[in-house]
């Protein structure tokens, strides 16, 4: 795919942008970032049209020291080969490591799955890992994420389901397939359902999978892609998960996830945990001329009468993982575990 095709491709994305923000350059989408092809995927019209490349399955974000991992797709090439969250990756093959261009070094987007050997550095320790990229678009990345993800355990003599919804989407495929999800987790005592890091458009249905008698969201003025969250039909059978729920978020939970995680804490069965989310509900437009992508929050928007844009939710157990604190372990998933034994 040449970069004329790409920017192209980019255009072929279906927006509903009624709101009168205004933007600035600081709203703009880096377009040599992972970001640009998440936002350029999920806001395609369709599955063609979503920008294929060779990636590792990470997100983080550029330092002058190298690219700092803030999380891991399950299954993917970087979680094989044992990459988490807080490490720096310095180099690939001895030259500086950029997420996009390391392994799409021409506007020509075509697979290049050879293996390359990255230089990490997790607190003092220099690793060498090798690595084989995929090539995919990051809609079919997060959902085959989401998938992969799903696990049962033994927690004294209850057993914890876990999942993590990478992505929501509201096309009845999606739909169906997080509803499995939710199904091969029904025998489970309670759940760690993972938003952290995560994307997408919030639908009804993603509700009516927790709660029971849920008709839609109490939301006024809404813009973009808010504005038909009500108006879609159910296409799948309302037989919800009816027992404890811990909810994880973090400051990367945007959008519809947000939504999600905000209006299933409202039941006293299901609790949120980790850190605050930043209230980012609005939707992103092509601009104009332009390759890139520009923000537009939903500042008219309330949620049950409140704004809900640039001011988030509160997880009701704060427990902060900063990046510079690098582990092995999860402490915000461990600590769900044994809140989630509280409650069931």
């Amino acid at each position: 795919m040449t970069l004329r095709t790409l920017i192209l491709a980019a255009s072929l994305v279906s927006f509903a942008i009624t709101s009168s923000a205004q933007t600035s350059p600081g709203n703009q989408v880096d377009p040599n970032s992972l970001d640009f092809y998440l936002i350029q995927a999920f806001y395609s019209k369709a599955a063609k049209s979503r920008v294929a490349l060779n990636h590792i399955g990470i997100q983080g974000h550029n330092r002058k020291e190298g690219f700092l991992i803030t999380s891991v797709l399950e299954s993917y090439p970087a979680h094989r080969a044992g990459l988490s969250r807080g490490d720096l990756v310095t180099s690939i093959d001895g030259q500086a490591f950029d997420p996009i261009t390391s392994f799409n070094p021409t506007a020509f987007f075509e697979p290049a799955q050879n293996s390359r050997d990255l230089t990490v550095l997790r607190k003092t320790a220099s690793l060498t890992v090798s690595v084989v990229p995929v090539f995919e678009n990051l809609y079919d990345s997060f959902r085959s994420a989401s998938e992969a993800s799903v696990q049962q355990f033994s927690a004294g003599n209850k057993i914890i389901g876990y999942a993590h919804l990478w992505g929501l989407s509201r096309s009845t495929h999606d739909l169906i397939l997080t509803q499995s999800l939710f199904q091969d987790l029904a025998l489970c005592d309670g759940i760690v359902l993972d938003l952290r890091d995560s994307y997408g458009f919030l639908d009804p249905e993603h509700l009516q999978i927790l709660l029971t008698n849920y008709s839609g969201l109490d939301i006024t003025d809404a813009s973009g892609w808010l504005i038909s969250i009500n108006d879609t039909s159910s296409n799948i059978a309302n037989n919800p998960f009816q027992r404890p729920v811990v909810v994880l978020i973090n400051e990367r939970t945007r959008g519809g996830p947000e939504l999600l995680a905000y209006e299933t804490s409202k039941l006293e069965r299901i609790v949120s945990l980790g850190s605050a989310t930043l209230g980012l509900i609005g939707s992103y437009r092509q601009v104009s001329g332009s390759e890139t992508f520009e923000y537009q929050p939903a500042t008219t928007t309330r949620i049950d009468g409140l704004s809900f844009e640039g001011s988030g939710l509160k997880p009701e157990n704060t427990l902060d993982w900063p990046l510079s604190e690098v582990r092995r372990d999860d402490p915000q998933f461990e600590a769900a575990v044994t809140l989630l034994l509280g409650l069931i």
